[in-house]
């Protein structure tokens, strides 16, 4: 595999170098924060105003840990790299004595929260996308590290083969996919477009010869499909949205991006590309379109909200209170949107100088912010941006955080950084 440098990457100004290798450095050092030293799980998220670490790890998270670590090994930025994704994939295989991470018994899948120090369930859903992320960060970890750890490959294959991927196909006609297991039945089906295209992938490679998974794949999701995926128009451009949706709805800008990086038959897609250069777009576009806000003004991501109003959205056009923007998302874009970077670099130097902000007449306000913002740019609300008390993120999600490090590499490395680790071939 190549470790070659994108021409775009080298001929960047020097001040816009110098900030996107901090960024960029800080991106992998969220996720490596919040990962348990002990078990190699990952938490679901990076608590911005606390001081301990959260136990409550994510199954989807952790496989973004795994995918980070790969990252941090070609930049040099960890050497212990090999030896961490070594025992997460320990931990979730079931090889950790005091950490047994709990899973369905009929079917393997895991349960979406689980303590982080025992592997116990804390009251969530078994989740057929979590688990997918989990397994596409194991086996992308298994093709990266394999030639120096080929047990990685051994291990990695084994956590794919102990999940029975037969029970989340809810109606294969259709190409509805079962979001939740309970006591080894699917339920809550979803019908594409939407990120669950991973777990259809997983399974296809998973169970290839299993009829009702080869017929959902081939008949839904397949290559040469998805130029057939629902969509819907915003001022004469395309995007791929869910069957359900109705004209003027939208999905959050998150769901285009997981399969680009994460699927390998919709990364090398060029029909793929031009639906993801329309999402990038249309999310630019409609914040042009709300008055008084600046271009580098944009990213429906989805996220915490503590603070400001109550829970986690997925923000998108015309379902987006408070007006609230994604740095992440913008990096996410960078593939398609390499100018993307500038619109980061702007609201950097403008609004967030995340490292190096100062205010002397108020040590508190200057402390939540370096807190909030301690590793860069991430969500925020435009309308609060510039208030004198500002709404600061108390938490950043791993999973949703996981596109500033997927984008910012992908404008260094290249697209075959993800290409050449995710076509599912050990």
């Amino acid at each position: 595999m190549k470790n070659e440098i994108t021409a775009y990457y080298s001929d960047l100004p020097e001040d816009i170098k110098m900030f996107f290798d901090h960024q960029y450095y800080d991106a992998y050092a969220l996720i490596d924060a919040v990962r348990n030293p002990h078990t190699g799980l990952y938490s679901d998220a990076y608590m911005t105003l606390a001081d301990k670490l959260d136990r409550r790890c994510s199954i989807a998270a952790t496989g973004v840990g795994l995918i980070a670590l790969c990252i941090a090994d070609i930049e040099g930025w960890d050497d212990e790299a090999v030896d961490k994704a070594m025992l997460t994939l320990h931990t979730v295989t079931g090889r950790t004595a005091e950490c047994q991470p709990e899973r369905d018994k009929q079917t393997g899948f895991f349960y979406h929260f689980i303590d982080a120090i025992t592997g116990i369930n804390l009251h969530s859903e078994v989740s057929t996308i979590d688990t997918a992320l989990l397994v596409i960060g194991a086996l992308f970890t298994a093709k990266h590290f394999r030639e120096r750890v080929p047990e990685l490959v051994d291990l990695a294959l084994e956590l794919l083969k102990s999940i029975d991927w037969r029970v989340v196909v809810a109606d294969k006609e259709k190409g509805a996919i079962n979001m939740v297991i309970d006591k080894g039945k699917g339920e809550k089906p979803i019908l594409p477009y939407s990120e669950y295209v991973l777990v259809a992938y997983l399974a296809r490679l998973a169970q290839p010869n299993d009829n009702d998974i080869k017929y959902l794949w081939e008949h839904a999701f397949a290559k040469e499909k998805i130029e057939c995926l629902p969509r819907n128009d915003f001022h004469g451009f395309a995007v791929l949205k869910n069957a359900l949706h109705n004209k003027g709805e939208f999905l959050s800008s998150f769901v285009h991006q997981f399969p680009f990086y994460l699927v390998y038959d919709y990364s090398t897609s060029e029909v793929y590309r031009h639906f993801y250069k329309n999402a990038c777009l249309v999310d630019r576009l409609s914040w042009e379109m709300i008055n008084y806000v600046p271009s580098y003004v944009w990213g429906y991501g989805a996220g915490s909200n503590d603070g400001l109003f109550e829970g986690y959205h997925a923000d998108a056009i015309n379902d987006n209170p408070k007006n609230i923007a994604s740095a992440y998302i913008v990096a996410g874009f960078l593939p398609v949107y390499p100018a993307g970077i500038y619109d980061l670099y702007a609201l950097y130097c403008l609004h967030i100088p995340y490292n190096d902000y100062k205010n002397i007449s108020d040590k508190k306000e200057q402390c939540e912010f370096r807190a909030a913002y301690r590793y860069g740019l991430h969500r925020y609300s435009w309308q609060y941006l510039n208030l004198p008390h500002r709404w600061y993120p108390q938490k950043v999600t791993v999973i949703d955080w996981s596109s500033m490090l997927y984008g910012l590499c992908a404008l260094k490395r290249g697209m075959a950084f993800f290409t050449e680790r995710n076509d599912g071939r050990l």
